[in-house]
């Protein structure tokens, strides 16, 4: 019978054929502690440490390559997602004398430029909210290799470590999402709550401290990022960051035309002109009559939508060809100004909403979005029933909405309230609407029984997966609150 030696032994063995066929790992230097040394590597990218713990370089997992410009989109995210735009083009204008350091010398630079003067906390949250898309994007074949290594006993523990990186970074991707025990990487200086950007050299006590910290960690698994922040919808390498600041004083002009467009001219003339400056509405099957004598007898009809931007439902309206109005949280001054169809605010107490969504409906045609947060990924949140109760049927509406340069959504209570603008500075923003068959609220099911079968309706036909996760899920990882935030 092997022994549990053997079969450690056996399960590197195998990592290394699995590494050696999908990355290129480079060798990992560090100093053990209490004098310990590593048992013989089978992998550049694998070392063993006695009987139950193994180290992997994580740089080998996050880099797709050992090239100079590798590691200057995650670093760029931080500039521009925490520091702003201004810090993000220093960054970009000093990559010239970047490409040309020593490696650690290009880390630390890029590490001071990005992180200067930032608050502890923010780091934090671009490093658990934005960073995690970023890597999982682009290091496909590292998560393969950890998929590997998750397959190890569960009492091997397995440490992965960063000299590229700070902690700060990368801890909340290699263990949330990579599925790691624990991360010694390098910590960033300064004080309680700002942070001077100095990136300290990685000791033995740094990764002593990761050992310690295996004996307590649960065993993780790897997991999609479903919630994820930030503005830029692209990997900003170099040349792609260097468009982006060309482009951008044309996004801000492009954004302002089809503003004035949507909210200047009258409605059937203003989605044809808008369409003439790159905003496409793709409509997938027929759209349904207007509310008439063989429709909703009391009022209007109930469109029910999955949630991409706050724009849904001035798509749905462009798809219709005809206004609609729309129910949301959270709805700022500015985006109540821009909107081109009537916006009602609604206020989490159930029975006020009830009958805030009650008299819109009485009035005329009517879109909901019971998800209650924007999910950029494939996935759909869990539907608040409510909107199951408030008429004989339902149609479902599935949209989706798709951008290149900038996302449409925030957790920020500030940049909330340019979500809208950010959509229209794409190039060619795009929406797809697709009008689903009505669904029946009085055929004896539930409000929730009918909600489920919606969000499975639209799920099927989006090819979505349908979720239990709701607007507390997101906004709790994201922005660190329960998403009650005031946008006035």
């Amino acid at each position: 019978m092997a022994t549990t030696g053997e079969r450690l032994a056996n399960r590197l063995l195998s990592i290394h054929r699995f590494v050696n066929r999908n990355l290129v790992g480079r060798l990992l230097h560090n100093v053990l502690p209490g004098g310990a040394t590593a048992a013989p590597s089978p992998s550049p990218m694998v070392r063993q440490l006695g009987k139950n713990a193994l180290v992997v370089d994580a740089d080998a997992l996050l880099l797709k390559q050992p090239s100079p410009g590798a590691a200057f989109p995650p670093y760029f995210l931080v500039a521009v997602e925490a520091g702003g735009y201004v810090r993000g083009l220093v960054l970009l204008a000093l990559y010239p004398v970047l490409h040309v350091l020593p490696h650690g010398a290009r880390a630390k630079a890029m590490a001071f430029v990005s992180f200067c003067g930032l608050r502890r906390d923010e780091a934090a949250r671009i490093g658990r909210a934005v960073l995690p898309k970023l890597f999982s994007r682009e290091a496909p074949p590292g998560m393969r290799a950890v998929e590997a290594l998750n397959a190890l006993p569960k009492e091997v523990k397995v440490v992965a470590v960063s000299r590229t990186f700070p902690t700060v970074m990368v801890e909340a991707f290699l263990k949330e999402y990579a599925g790691f025990h624990a991360v010694a990487g390098r910590e960033l200086e300064g004080g309680p709550r700002y942070l001077t950007g100095v990136m300290a050299e990685l000791d033995t006590e740094s990764l002593a401290r990761a050992l310690k910290q295996t004996e307590r960690a649960p065993c993780a698994y790897s997991k999609p990022v479903v919630f994820h922040d930030g503005r830029l919808a692209f990997t900003p390498t170099p040349a792609a960051a260097l468009a982006m600041y060309i482009y951008l004083p044309f996004a801000v002009a492009l954004a302002v035309i089809r503003i004035a467009i949507y909210v200047l001219l009258p409605w059937r003339l203003s989605s044809v002109v808008a369409g003439l400056t790159g905003v496409r509405v793709r409509v997938v099957g027929p759209t349904p009559a207007a509310a008439g004598s063989n429709a909703e007898p009391h009022g209007g009809r109930l469109y029910a939508c999955n949630h991409r931007t706050l724009l849904d439902p001035v798509g749905i309206a462009c798809a219709l060809k005809r206004p609609v109005a729309a129910v949301t949280y959270s709805l700022s001054r500015l985006s109540e100004v821009l909107s081109p169809i009537p916006l009602r605010r609604l206020t989490r107490n159930r029975e006020e909403d009830r009958r805030r969504m009650s008299s819109m409906l009485a009035r005329g045609d009517v879109v909901v979005c019971p998800e209650g947060t924007t999910c950029r990924e494939p996935y759909l949140l869990r539907f608040s029933p409510l909107f199951a109760e408030l008429a004989s049927e339902v149609t479902p509406v599935a949209v989706d909405a798709r951008t290149t340069v900038f996302y449409a959504t925030s957790t920020s209570p500030v940049a909330k309230s340019f979500d809208s603008v950010y959509f229209l500075m794409n190039p060619r923003p795009e929406y797809s609407v697709q009008f689903l068959e009505p669904v029946n609220t009085e055929s004896g099911k539930s409000s929730i029984e009918v909600a489920n079968e919606v969000q499975r309706a639209l799920a099927s036909a989006l090819g979505f997966e349908g979720t239990a996760l709701t607007r507390k899920d997101k906004y709790l990882l994201l922005a660190g609150n329960e998403g009650v935030v005031n946008t006035k």
